[in-house]
């Protein structure tokens, strides 16, 4: 039984540590989407796709790979500086890699991701990754719904104590309609 608990305690967490990175991953493809449209890239975008739809799908991948090609060795080398007493240096230098790795794979992956399902085991290990991450949604919902009723109770309570407060209801309404005005919607009320 003990050993069951272990197991399940273990799923969960590499579920939500999964999910965890898939967000980041869609996070960073939403940021890239908004760079390209805030700067006048779309004619580079659709060359780079031209370029893309005329080459092989082998190469394809191996564009789809420079950016972790390039920066796992030189996060060895910023790995290797902290261990040498270059700490901070060290440390700084592996985030800002890690950063770029982190947001130029979703941007690529996005530009030729048409091309790389053209190749089979590529397809076989998207839609691997893309059932996993299902998995994982299943996994994590109960924990989820149950975080979100928590937070609920907590704005339920925080909400009674703001009416039983003399002027704080009054400074909570002023502050909603200061986010209301800025632009950012308020939350729902609980009441």
């Amino acid at each position: 039984m003990k050993r069951l608990k272990v197991r399940r305690t273990a799923l969960v967490a590499l579920a939500m540590v999964f999910l965890a990175l898939a967000w980041i991953w869609d996070l960073f493809i939403a940021a890239w989407r908004l760079l390209v449209n805030f700067i006048p890239w779309t004619r580079f975008k659709r060359a780079f796709v031209a370029l893309v739809d005329r080459l092989p799908a082998p190469l394809v991948l191996l564009i789809f790979l420079v950016p972790f090609l390039i920066v796992e060795p030189l996060l060895v080398v910023a790995t290797i500086a902290v261990a040498m007493g270059y700490v901070v240096s060290g440390a700084i230098a592996w985030i800002a890699l890690k950063l770029l790795a982190v947001g130029l794979i979703p941007a690529i992956f996005d530009l030729t991701q048409h091309r790389l399902m053209t190749l089979p085991w590529f397809a076989r290990a998207y839609d691997k990754v893309m059932a996993f991450h299902h998995y994982a949604d299943q996994i994590v919902a109960p924990y989820k719904e149950a975080a979100a009723e928590v937070f609920r109770q907590w704005r339920r309570r925080a909400a009674a104590t703001t009416k039983r407060v003399p002027g704080l209801a009054h400074l909570a309404a002023r502050l909603a309609a200061r986010k209301r005005a800025n632009g950012r919607p308020a939350l729902p009320s609980s009441g």
